[in-house]
């Protein structure tokens, strides 16, 4: 059993998520599955809903986006208008239930879909054991990767965030930092099979944005269009004459892709391997409708 307790402020919460064991609840809708399925076990749970993380406003010629911001705000608020990629990727996360309840923080940080790692009858290697299972079993949906884990990282948000150059503002009582959005994410090591690097203490209270590429898009495949976690998605960016691409759904966490050769360092393994041409694809479609060559 948890205790539960619900700050009125960010200075309020990060006091209290210094404590072992403390654990985020944002929206929940991760968290949830994390603790039915053992994967967590939180002697704490520091709800964020009344400690003023939420809202989007203007930031200079970009947005500020408040952690706790749900995605259907995000993808329904006229602010977000000029940065295209983001609203769609908004728009299609999830279910438009769970819209109304996750958060950007928590799309940005969940846990990988993985059925081995959130399967309760095996240990896998990201979830501390010795074994990617995935890598030995059915792997149909995994990453292009090759490494220890194989997992794929299931964040709408994250890429289409990280062709418009966001930049995640995180929190500590020692003080605040600014990462480029993609310098929110790790492969995981033997000594550390955490995919963010956030350390205890640490979290995620905003997301910057700078102002609007010139034109963007995001587009993904899925095994149905609601209640569906990418199996593939690209989130395309033009400024000026440059082209930005990124995707998730290929390796453990968000990727930039190189425009000039976006399959690179994405092998694939047996059962997976068709995920490069659905990449291919999307990014061919992306930029065509970018008017990019």
């Amino acid at each position: 059993m948890s205790a539960y307790a619900r700050p009125t402020s960010v200075d309020e919460a990060l006091e209290l998520l210094t404590g072992e064991g403390a654990t985020v609840l944002a929206g929940g809708t991760d968290l949830a599955g994390q603790i039915d399925r053992g994967i967590t076990a939180p002697t704490l749970l520091v709800d964020l809903q009344d400690a003023g993380l939420g809202g989007i406003e203007r930031d200079g010629d970009g947005l500020r986006i408040g952690a706790a911001t749900t995605l259907a705000d995000l993808a329904a608020d006229a602010l977000v208008t000029p940065y295209g990629v983001v609203a769609t990727a908004a728009g299609l996360a999830a279910s438009p239930l769970l819209r109304n309840q996750g958060t950007v923080g928590g799309n940005l940080c969940q846990h990988t879909r993985c059925w081995y790692y959130r399967g309760e009858e095996w240990t896998c290697w990201l979830g501390g054991g010795d074994t990617c299972f995935a890598q030995i079993g059915d792997h149909r949906k995994h990453n292009l990767e090759e490494g220890d884990c194989i997992s794929a990282h299931p964040s709408d948000l994250a890429p289409a965030l990280a062709v418009c150059a966001a930049t995640v503002v995180v929190r500590a009582l020692e003080g605040e930092r600014d990462i480029p959005l993609l310098d929110l994410y790790r492969r995981p090591t033997d000594d550390n099979r955490s995919l963010v690097t956030l350390a205890r203490g640490e979290l995620v209270v905003a997301v910057r944005l700078p102002p609007p590429p010139d034109a963007s898009v995001y587009l993904r495949t899925g095994e149905r269009q609601a209640f569906s976690f990418p199996l593939v998605s690209v989130a395309a960016a033009r400024h000026d004459d440059s082209l930005t691409l990124a995707a998730a759904g290929v390796a453990n966490i968000p990727r930039a892709l190189d425009p000039a050769d976006p399959l690179a360092g994405l092998p694939g393994h047996p059962q997976s391997a068709w995920k490069r041409k659905v990449l291919a694809t999307l990014v061919e479609r992306a930029e065509k409708a970018l008017g990019s060559s």
